[in-house]
């Protein structure tokens, strides 16, 4: 039977014709659907048989381009996948690491001091410790402390405000800083990758919009939030230009004269250059120092992104000035002030309310970035058993992953068996040289989840050296059978 057949509802007729009698209006409209449904059928399996036909033709093709035959792969069914991020059991033995670490600690790479501890991320229990208690300079490994001391107290879901309130004048607007460096011109920026920014572009028109699209002739610039020096105690001004920026309680790019690479040229007054974008955005022909006056109307706010892509950004890049941001947002929140030694109050009282031992700790900054630094590995992982209980927990996910992200997507090479199986903040200082560190979590053969830190000062071997010896010792306990 032809598809038109029963097509059209005006071939249905009760007058008497050779042939078969025509059908009741019912029965008709029945095969009418009966038959569409076969023919849509049909054609879905020529078609799906097509473009299968299709698929395997171009993998014939590249495969075999001359015959068009399909070769198979040399083994199948393919190798499983080595595993990423695997599981604790709790049920896990706990692993014998006095048996193993003495000697792999021995390394003639760790010529320096060492201050190590392991301990079982499920009981706390200390599984080994060598000069744990031994204050050392923990480079970017202190931007865990950081992280740590930012989701506690603020919490995850935390935005840094950037906020424009009416001028002293009717043609004047006042940009009151709140501390955030990753303000971009338009939301796309050198932060976008983990960490979208804000847009000065949005502020301005939300400015405009409750003028009445009337731009101010005058921007003024409150950044009376920020009472400290631009520079941590231990930073040089060098390391302004290259490793971070002066610090200014709002930026665009982080300070970078180029959005484009991490370290570009900082400016060097971050803060005005941002007023100076804006108040251009906006309109304005001047900008001037200034401050917002109490009970001010607030015309627009914008916000940063959330704490935890904060971390994340500065974690895995191992982000030195957007790390000290956070680390004095979190003073501010707690202390009142976004000052250097409000930020050391601050992540002291927090390394002790996870009963970490405080003694011989020194923060002067929040990225590691200052040589002055000092921490220890058993504070470094009393803090993280503390932090896996808490709203800190989520610095876990920051951390990067061996072989695959962040800062340590590039390092495990001689010890592959630990890619995906170590999690960990790297750090490293080149002034002065000597100064390494490997701070994180990691899982057992067996499946025991292990949280450890490492720290080597003084070592005369070189930086790659010291980095692989730390990479293969955490592999090695990872392969742990012991």
């Amino acid at each position: 039977m032809s598809l038109s057949d029963n097509a059209d509802p005006k071939g249905a007729s009760s007058t008497p014709h050779a042939g078969p009698a025509a059908p009741a209006p019912q029965q008709g409209q029945a095969r009418r659907r009966r038959a569409l449904t076969w023919v849509f059928a049909t054609l879905a399996v020529v078609v799906t048989v097509a473009a299968a036909g299709g698929l395997v033709w171009q993998i014939s093709a590249v495969a075999s381009p001359r015959t068009g035959t399909f070769t198979p792969p040399e083994a199948y069914p393919p190798a499983d996948p080595a595993p990423v991020l695997a599981g604790s059991d709790a049920a896990a033995p706990l692993p014998d690491l006095e048996s193993v670490l003495p000697d792999l600690l021995a390394d003639s790479r760790l010529n320096g001091s060492l201050s190590a501890s392991f301990a079982d991320a499920l009981t706390g229990e200390v599984l080994f410790q060598q000069e744990a208690t031994t204050p050392l300079a923990p480079a970017s490994s202190m931007k865990v402390v950081t992280a740590v001391a930012a989701f506690e107290h603020l919490g995850a879901e935390f935005r840094i405000p950037t906020t424009v309130v009416e001028g002293p004048t009717d043609d004047s607007v006042v940009l009151v800083a709140g501390g955030d460096p990753t303000l971009t011109v338009d939301g796309k920026g050198y932060y976008t990758d983990y960490a979208e920014g804000a847009s000065l572009t949005d502020l301005a028109d939300l400015v405009l919009e409750a003028r009445g699209g009337t731009a101010p002739t005058t921007v003024y610039l409150d950044t009376s939030v920020f009472t400290d020096s631009v520079n941590a105690t231990g930073v040089t001004m060098a390391e302004l230009d290259t490793s971070t920026a002066p610090m200014a309680p709002i930026m665009v790019d982080g300070g970078r004269t180029d959005n484009t690479q991490k370290y570009s040229p900082h400016h060097a007054d971050p803060a005005m250059v941002a007023a100076q974008e804006f108040a251009d955005l906006l309109g304005a022909t001047a900008v001037e120092a200034g401050t917002a006056e109490a009970g001010a109307a607030e015309l627009a706010v914008v916000h940063s992104a959330p704490m935890s892509a904060l971390a994340d950004s500065f974690i895995l890049t191992s982000d030195n000035l957007l790390a000290d941001a956070v680390a004095l947002q979190t003073a501010l929140a707690v202390e009142g002030e976004m000052t250097w030694a409000a930020m050391s109050t601050v992540h002291l009282a927090t390394l002790e309310g996870f009963s970490a031992d405080p003694a011989g700790l020194v923060f002067h900054d929040g990225s590691g970035l200052s040589p002055d630094n000092r921490m220890t590995a058993k504070a470094f992982t009393q803090m993280l058993l503390g932090a896996a209980g808490s709203h800190a927990s989520s610095v876990f996910e920051s951390l990067p992953v061996a072989g695959y992200s962040g800062t340590l997507d590039d390092r495990f090479g001689t010890a592959e068996e630990g890619e995906g199986v170590v999690r960990a903040k790297t750090g490293t200082l080149t002034q002065p040289t000597g100064v390494i560190s490997l701070t994180g979590t990691l899982t057992t053969a067996n499946g025991r989840q292990v949280i450890f830190s490492l720290i080597s000062n003084g070592h005369t071997t070189g930086e790659s050296a010291v980095e692989t010896a730390m990479d293969e010792i955490t592999t090695a306990v990872s392969q742990c059978g012991c």
